[in-house]
């Protein structure tokens, strides 16, 4: 409702802002101005015009109609069905479990099992509220969720997102954001050229946001047939569309932004192989200089740098940022005849080193480049940063684990062992064996070692623990935290939630597993097989 919008900016920007009329059609209309007319005061208008609104928009809708005609029955789906939602509900309820669910939902995926029937409408729910999780809860709600989602308008959007076929091509002219980028994504993939066409077509008609999730779509391989239509992007009226046109140009070979940003840099940037005594003793194999220009070139806004910097940047500072986060970095690998760590440590104690890395991170992101992640990753880059947490994720699950086991091997006070910890909330995936022995050891160090009070900021990494340790170390665990499930141990608190959390986990696995070894067992069965 766009009355509610407004409301709701208003009450975030001020009334003083100037003084506004909340208008609206029929009945509610009428109570809006009855409202204003008893009431001078403009924040006391404010909220009681939103009590209102509030309240309409949660009872006003119409009461359900019956179709003209019954609508079909659902297709049948050969997937068997989860038998018990008793984990789905623990873990809604809770907090501390919920961080189980995406594991619950690819589990069942994994396993080719359909969620329980009497779930469907809090999945779709779910789905409806949290677009990360939307495309895993409706590959497993099966055919009788797909049907339910196609009868109702609020969940019939979700449809674009569930694997069904090839989507209406109508979807793009009269669909929901949401479809559109579904159907935009059907049509790169099969023809890329006329994917480019449909959506310079309508490109003037969508607002800054829309303009910005569509361009998205290109991100995945652009090509020589895109060149065009990003080129023309990169004289939008928003900034921040110039700037994602540019990222995308850039990774395209032979592109003028491309070409364009090395040929600047080359001339910014100085490499001298040679370096002092101090830098031989520190490592460095060569001493980097930076030359930037004194003005801004208005001829740069062609390849998507903007002038003026955020907040507490320098003008000459966010042109080097902008135009490094342009190239890919083994650029510079292959320009001066060195590593990614070899040049960071070049870096060191530099007057532009916080420039130059958060260009070189700008860049490792956009062009994921896995030997420059690892380098910043080893390096000062702030894990809790989301830079930091974008560089994790160019890597994969055994690099990521390999680049924390020996920091965690640590001494507990070590400065690696802490921001080995802190760096865990970054893997996501279930971890290995190996590497679970590896953090579990590490947290019984911790316990032993040092207080809670010291580690407080950890709890919440402390409690992720559990959802990522290999299944098979609970009895490993448990025998390790059983001095600290005491009521004397400091970290009796985290130590009993960790293994709850833990126990449960494990169960929840065990029930999908059995689900799926029984089905198999009913259907050998059935065909009489032995």
């Amino acid at each position: 409702m766009e009355l509610w919008n407004d409301l709701t900016r208003t009450a975030l920007l001020g009334t003083e802002r100037g003084t506004r009329t909340w208008d609206a059609p029929d009945a509610l209309g009428t109570v809006l101005s009855r409202l204003q007319a008893q009431e001078a005061d403009a924040p006391v208008q404010l909220l009681r015009c939103s009590a209102v609104v509030g309240n309409f928009a949660q009872a006003g809708r119409w009461p359900a109609r019956l179709a003209s005609a019954a609508p079909s029955p659902a297709e049948s789906d050969p997937r068997p069905v989860l038998g018990s939602a008793r984990h789905l509900r623990l873990m809604l309820q809770d907090d501390r479990l919920k961080a189980l669910f995406p594991e619950w939902l690819a589990l069942l995926a994994a396993h080719g099992l359909r969620a329980p029937e009497a779930s469907i409408p809090t999945l779709l729910g779910l789905a409806s509220r949290s677009p990360d999780l939307r495309r895993a809860i409706m590959a497993v709600i099966g055919s009788k969720g797909l049907w339910l989602a196609g009868q109702s308008p609020e969940w019939e959007p979700l449809l674009s997102v569930a694997d069904r076929g090839r989507l209406d091509a109508a979807l793009w002219e009269t669909g929901t954001l949401e479809q559109r980028l579904a159907y935009l994504v059907q049509a790169r993939r099969e023809d890329p050229a006329q994917a480019v066409e449909r959506l310079a077509a309508v490109w003037s008609q969508d607002g800054a946001r829309e303009r910005r999730k569509l361009l998205e779509v290109l991100s995945d391989a652009p090509g020589s047939a895109d060149v065009a239509f990003l080129e023309s992007a990169l004289a939008d009226r928003s900034k921040d569309v110039r700037g994602d046109a540019a990222g995308l140009l850039a990774r395209i070979p032979g592109s003028t932004v491309r070409t364009r940003a090395v040929e600047l840099l080359d001339n910014w940037l100085g490499f001298e192989p040679k370096t002092g005594l101090m830098g031989t003793l520190k490592g460095r194999k060569g001493q980097l200089s930076v030359t930037l220009p004194e003005d801004w070139d208005s001829a740069w806004t062609t390849i998507g740098i903007h002038e003026k910097p955020p907040k507490g940047v320098g003008r000459k500072a966010w042109w080097l940022e902008q135009l490094l986060g342009l190239v890919d970095p083994d650029h510079w690998v292959d320009l001066w005849q060195r590593s990614p760590p070899e040049i960071l440590r070049m870096v060191e104690g530099h007057e532009w080193q916080g420039n130059l890395l958060a260009g070189w991170q700008r860049a490792t992101r956009r062009f994921s480049n896995a030997a420059w992640a690892r380098a910043l990753i080893a390096g000062t880059v702030d894990s809790g940063s989301d830079s930091g947490a974008a560089l994790w994720a160019i890597l994969s699950p055994s690099e990521q684990e390999e680049a924390l086991t020996q920091s965690l091997a640590t001494p507990s006070k070590g400065e690696p062992f802490k921001r080995a910890l802190d760096r865990l909330g970054h893997l996501g995936h279930r971890w290995s064996p190996s590497f679970s022995s590896a953090v579990l050891q590490a947290c019984l160090t911790l316990f032993r070692e040092q207080t809670p009070d010291a580690n407080y900021a950890r709890y919440a990494i402390l409690r992720q623990v559990a959802a990522h340790l290999d299944p098979g170390g609970y009895q490993l665990m448990e025998q390790g935290l059983e001095p600290h499930l005491q009521t004397t141990s400091p970290w009796q608190k985290i130590a009993t939630e960790m293994l709850d959390t833990l126990r449960f986990r494990n169960d929840m696995i065990q029930a999908i597993e059995s689900a799926r070894t029984e089905s198999g067992c009913i259907e050998s069965d059935q065909r009489g097989t032995p």
